[in-house]
């Protein structure tokens, strides 16, 4: 399992007008994605279990790109078992979803098993460098995602350490130790290698969403908006990249930009993982008092997670707005 893979929307919701809060806070929303280790959506149906110490809580079943989508109680521990046709079945390392946490995402990383005389098509994610490296190197990373997926930090370093010492132009080895950092709370360390992956291989995408989702962090609008528009340069139909882009932009109260890149996100497949954007749409179109465009968006909200437990408070603020 690689690192969680939030988009840190939550984060700049409180920023905005806030809903009434009402609704359970025990429970959280759980996303879990599974992707090849070449970032690819595995084409087969995926079973997705989590895991506590009891044994099995909740079972889903889904493909693609779509997540795996849970709902759990706050303030525990969980793992997750992801098994299906063609992949390794993997058992990921506890990790823990905070009291305070009302959406929470996992990636999950497996090994695909092609049938024989099948050819694995490279995807728009992988970049240019993975298409050349070495057997030694390959091995080395694989050998570090299954100590990072078993909670073996030492031993997934020392490997994507050697697998750099094999190919130096590995980007994906240098964005895995700045994850590492991150754990680590070396946030400095974290950026610089996050920031050689980039230099490395500037066609990699996720070293650009790593890097942009510090600066959001760091409240550095400007420079996030800027590595997600080099990331759109280079794939403009990724979700997640064009999410967050609007993230930055509400952020940053470039509104009028925020709403397109909304509108461009809801455009592409397997948008509906990052329906917090609609809530940011809704909240600032409601503060410029566009009623009907706000009701759209918290519709749309709804719709896409319908289960969420700010759907009740959702449901609230559209009823108040219908009144007017």
């Amino acid at each position: 399992m690689t690192r969680a893979c939030v988009l840190v929307l939550t984060l700049f919701l409180f920023s905005l007008p806030s809903f009434a809060q009402t609704g359970s806070r025990d429970n959280c929303d759980l996303s879990v994605r599974v992707r090849t280790d070449e970032e690819r959506a595995i084409d087969t149906q995926i079973q997705v279990e989590v895991l506590a110490t009891q044994g099995v809580l909740a079972t889903v079943h889904t493909s693609g790109d779509e997540p795996a989508r849970f709902r759990v109680t706050s303030g525990k521990t969980y793992r997750l078992r992801v098994s299906g046709i063609g992949i390794e079945p993997v058992i990921t390392a506890f990790f823990d979803i905070n009291a305070l946490e009302q959406n929470h995402s996992e990636t999950v990383h497996v090994k695909r098993q092609p049938a024989d005389g099948e050819s694995i098509s490279a995807s728009a994610i992988v970049s240019v460098s993975e298409m050349k490296i070495p057997k030694k190197a390959k091995a080395e990373m694989d050998k570090g995602m299954e100590a990072y997926a078993k909670g073996d930090m030492e031993k997934a370093t020392a490997h994507f350490e050697r697998a750099l010492a094999e190919y130096p132009q590995y980007a994906r080895a240098y964005d895995m130790l700045g994850a590492l950092a991150m754990k680590d709370s070396n946030r400095g360390k974290a950026r610089e290698l996050f920031s050689k992956s980039i230099q490395t291989d500037n066609t990699f995408l996720p070293a650009y969403v790593d890097l942009s989702r510090m600066d959001l962090q760091d409240q550095d609008y400007g420079a996030s908006e800027a590595l997600l528009a080099k990331a759109m340069s280079v794939n403009p139909s990724m979700p997640d990249v064009v999410a967050l882009l609007a993230t930055a932009e509400f952020a940053n109260k470039e509104y009028e930009k925020a709403l397109a890149d909304v509108a461009r996100a809801h455009a592409l497949p397997n948008h509906q993982q990052f329906a917090e954007i609609h809530l940011m749409a809704g909240k600032v179109l409601r503060m410029q008092n566009r009623i009907e465009a706000a009701i759209a968006q918290f519709q749309l909200f709804l719709i896409e997670k319908p289960n969420s437990p700010q759907g009740e408070s959702v449901r609230q603020t559209l009823a108040s707005l219908r009144t007017r």
